[in-house]
């Protein structure tokens, strides 16, 4: 007869065994379904005849190796890839990378049928804001109610703030030259793109261009978003249990995003506050983007938007911040770097701008630059050599399908082309890794005009394309204008690029200030 303690023992075991016999079906059973699941996935998917690497089109963690641990190198294999296996390579498992230009025009043209990808919307946390909207109806109604904040003619209010900006900014690299003391000219230069979209967005400047700290708050929490941005592209989630967590604790998961959001939060609430008092627009008189978002009734043309809750109110706020600094900082200091390290082109520039005439200030103002045709070259020139935002722009094939050079693409394939291959197609830009603005003039220029696509194209264009195009004017002209400069620690090493959502150099671009003219 079994005593209490045998019969103990044997339900310790029984459990025990159920427990393990549990466990390794469970196992079992992920392992049949993923093995059965690679196998659907090569063989039997829609995709299976696309050229490209098996381990590619059998799991998503060949994209997460290239983004995320090998640091956002995918942007780098794709000329690889396409060289190996043709204009349609299989980058995942559900997505194709295509590098045939003339499918741009498929793809990103204004009656597009192309949706945005809703699974890379979610990238970055900021899935509300106008740049990641999938619905087109919901973008077309928000992008046309921020519309005239960037239009040429608020443009033309905000220049006079935007040369006093850069003023500002030359006024600290003569600092530099009476100190004699390299001068970090893209952080100088990034100050610049943060006053003029503080003040666009809020009527605030945060004074970056006379802080000392070599990073301030603002730019260290963009800078350690954008490192971490391929990692909140595959796990969207970290940024939902980042915003709900403390500072201290939710630095670890995505650093800089809560802070940051928490602070976007903080300068609407500053707009409001000032509408409580009864002031509608900044102390110039113009409207601010948060003065029209806060109170759309007042847009010229209010449209019947959903409402506008605080947590898009702090999406839009997070986008256009970092949307609008980094991008245009990174083109203004390649363009310097490409300038100073080619004498010739420089001199044929500075020799465009000897007739410019010049304000009380000495300095060019925006509207006597624009029919420089030299100087537009020079800044197109930049703008396809420093593609700041080079990655793909993930598009999802409409309900008809596609037929893309020759292959077959479902309806719900993701279809990603990027700018970085546009602009560095040989056929397109004969000599592609050379900066040449002649090409930009004479017979081709028009051609040429074509498959400038930095800001993209389309409904989904960047709709600070304009603002980019003023601060690029203004800044180039007016610093090699007024400054000689050379090149102090920085080379064809040192602008080494890499992708984290957009362009992130190796080192700082950096110049000694060697005099004025």
């Amino acid at each position: 007869m079994l005593s209490t303690a045998d019969i103990s023992t044997l339900l310790q075991f029984k459990f025990k065994d159920q427990g393990l016999y549990a466990l390794s079906t469970i196992v079992l059973g992920w392992l049949i379904y993923g093995a059965g699941l690679v196998f659907y996935r090569l063989y039997l998917h829609p995709l299976s005849k696309i050229p490209g690497p098996k381990l590619a089109a059998a799991t998503y963690w060949y994209e997460f190796y290239q983004d995320v641990i090998l640091d956002g190198n995918y942007i780098k294999e794709y000329p690889k890839l396409h060289a190996k296996y043709g204009p349609v390579v299989r980058a995942a498992p559900n997505r194709v990378h295509v590098s045939e230009p003339e499918f741009y025009d498929e793809i990103y043209n204004r009656k597009t049928a192309y949706l945005k990808d809703p699974n890379f919307a979610l990238a970055g946390g900021i899935s509300e804001s106008l740049p990641m909207l999938i619905d087109p109806e919901i973008h077309r109604k928000r992008r046309k109610l921020v519309n005239p904040m960037f239009s040429p003619k608020y443009l033309d209010m905000v220049a006079p703030l935007a040369l006093q900006v850069v003023k500002n900014a030359l006024a600290k690299a003569v600092e530099s030259n009476h100190a004699g003391k390299p001068l970090h000219i893209q952080r100088l230069y990034t100050g610049i793109t943060v006053d003029i979209i503080m003040q666009i967005c809020f009527d605030k400047q945060l004074h970056l261009i006379d802080s000392t700290e070599e990073e301030p708050p603002f730019l260290r929490t963009l800078r350690t978003f954008s490192e971490g941005f391929f990692l909140t592209k595959h796990f969207p989630i970290l940024t939902t249990i980042a915003a709900n967590l403390p500072n201290s604790l939710a630095n670890t998961v995505v650093p800089g995003y809560a802070q940051f959001r928490r602070q976007c939060a903080a300068w609407i609430e500053d707009v409001k506050q000032r509408h409580s008092n009864g002031v509608f627009c900044a102390e110039d008189g113009r409207k601010t983007l948060f003065d029209l978002l806060l109170r759309p009734s007042d847009a010229e043309d209010p449209s019947d938007l959903p409402p506008l809750t605080p947590e898009i109110l702090v999406d839009e706020a997070y986008a256009f911040c970092f949307a609008g600094t980094h991008t245009t900082s990174i083109s203004l200091s390649l363009g310097t770097y490409y300038l100073m390290r080619d004498p010739a082109r420089l001199r044929k520039l500075r020799d465009e701008l000897k007739d410019v005439p010049k304000n009380a200030d000495g300095l060019m103002e925006y509207r006597d630059l624009l029919s420089l045709p030299y100087l537009t070259a020079c800044i197109k020139e930049t703008l396809r050599l420093s593609s700041p935002v080079p990655g793909i722009l993930p598009r999802e094939v409409p309900a008809q399908g596609a037929d893309c050079c020759g292959h077959y693409l479902a309806p719900g394939t993701i279809v990603s082309m990027s700018v970085r291959m546009v602009h560095d197609n040989a056929v397109v830009f004969p000599e592609p890794d050379k900066f040449i603005p002649e090409r930009w003039l004479g017979p081709h220029a028009k051609d040429a005009d074509k498959w400038l696509v930095v800001f993209s194209k389309g409904p989904r264009a960047c709709i600070g394309m304009n603002l980019a195009w003023m601060e690029l004017y203004l800044t180039l002209a007016n610093f090699f204008s007024r400054l000689d400069m050379s090149l102090w620690k920085t080379d064809e090493y040192t602008t080494q690029w890499k992708d984290n959502g957009n362009v992130m150099l190796r080192e700082y671009v950096k110049v000694m200030v060697d005099g004025l003219r």
